[in-house]
């Protein structure tokens, strides 16, 4: 006895098999609709003939006894496409394949013992399906996988659009409110802006969920601006991160542009002078005038900076000024941080004062001496 159809059983097998593919396709969506969520929420009409048109494709290979072509497999990718424009994720769509190619089978049997074909024949036939099924599954998930990554980059536009809209206020109100909502933020709200900067410690992708609210609906909105991560949030971050993040203060959504001013310069203030965590504008003090105003430290940097020199006393002496003046003209405070003796502190403070000719308990000279040590540290921490 034949351990495989002949050609001509085979032939007659499969051309009637392809005389019922669209009622066997049919069934097969009938059942796909009842168990995978995705094909439930599409109408029978919008599936079926991309999918009869893939099972008939596979008839015809078994019944040539050949493998899938290049313009046969393009037929598969197609369907792929189409089936993740429609929304079916990728995982379902392959369960949907499971019960088509177990419909198919159990079809296949059926007809084949009418025909008296062998359980062994059958069985032979039934792995020849899986075998080009296999083949078609990889071009259906290429095609699917096309055009979900080019969704994703669509989508990574239109919010990367949406966020440079809001921050840069180039959107008008109504148009924002109408993109927000599609995202799912209440564009009622107030939002902050903020803006932070990605690090080897925390990557970008790191970085937006440690500031991304909690909540079980959307409360931020992130795009890369400029190699940094900026956006709006609802509630302003409280994480610890190892990074320079600023944030501005609330605002609605079509009047973000001042707030994300302020998130921006505050992280590039902190950035600068390597201060890690969430700052605000206010919360920075001076920092951010003496990083920008270079026409008036220069000024101070001839007065205060340049009379001493450069030689290592001089450094020493100008480091004590400093931790000085940032430990709140405390020379205890001063001396147990730098690990010296009291006496050491004031006998170098003393001499700072009399190389530049200044007396630190006069409120605006000891500003000015700060002003212009910072913008030294400045310098100092972006040569290293």
């Amino acid at each position: 006895m034949a351990t495989r159809p002949t050609p001509a059983d085979r032939r007659a097998l499969l051309a009637r098999l392809l005389t019922h593919a669209t009622d066997l396709t049919t069934t097969a969506i009938e059942r796909m609709r009842v168990e995978v969520p995705s094909y439930g929420r599409l109408d029978t009409e919008q599936i079926l003939p991309t999918a009869v048109s893939t099972v008939e494709q596979v008839l015809r290979t078994l019944a040539a006894e050949s493998e899938l072509t290049e313009p046969e497999l393009a037929l598969f990718t197609e369907h792929g496409k189409t089936r993740a424009r429609q929304g079916i994720p990728v995982h379902e769509m392959f369960n949907g394949w499971r019960f088509a190619v177990r419909v198919a089978t159990d079809e296949t049997i059926t007809m084949g013992r009418k025909l008296g074909l062998t359980d062994r024949q059958l069985l032979d036939l039934a792995n020849d399906i899986l075998a080009v099924t296999d083949s078609a599954i990889l071009a259906v998930a290429r095609g699917h996988l096309e055009v979900e990554f080019q969704q994703t980059l669509h989508d990574q536009q239109h919010r990367s659009d949406l966020v440079r809209g809001i921050l840069f206020g180039t959107l008008a109100a109504a148009e924002i409110r109408f993109q927000a909502e599609r995202y799912g933020l209440d564009s009622f709200r107030v939002y902050h802006a903020v803006r932070a900067r990605p690090s080897a410690a925390v990557p970008a992708e790191a970085l937006v969920r440690a500031l991304e609210p909690a909540g079980d609906r959307p409360h931020a909105l992130f795009a890369v601006i400029d190699g940094d991560i900026a956006g709006i949030v609802d509630t302003a971050p409280t994480v610890e991160l190892p990074t320079a993040v600023g944030i501005g203060p609330a605002a609605r959504l079509d009047r973000m542009e001042p707030s994300f001013l302020r998130a921006t310069r505050a992280m590039a203030t902190a950035d600068a002078f390597e201060l890690t965590g969430v700052h605000t504008l206010a919360d920075l003090g001076l920092l951010p005038a003496v990083l920008a105003d270079s026409e008036v430290g220069e000024e101070l940097d001839r007065r205060y900076l340049l009379p001493l020199g450069e030689s290592e006393s001089a450094a020493t002496l100008l480091d004590t000024a400093q931790h000085y003046l940032s430990n709140g003209m405390r020379v205890d405070h001063t001396a147990k941080e730098m690990g010296l003796h009291t006496n050491t502190v004031r006998y170098r403070l003393r001499r700072f004062q009399d190389l530049v000719g200044i007396d630190l308990t006069d409120p605006d000279r000891a500003l000015e001496a700060w002003w212009a040590l910072q913008r030294r540290r400045l310098r100092r921490t972006h040569r290293d």
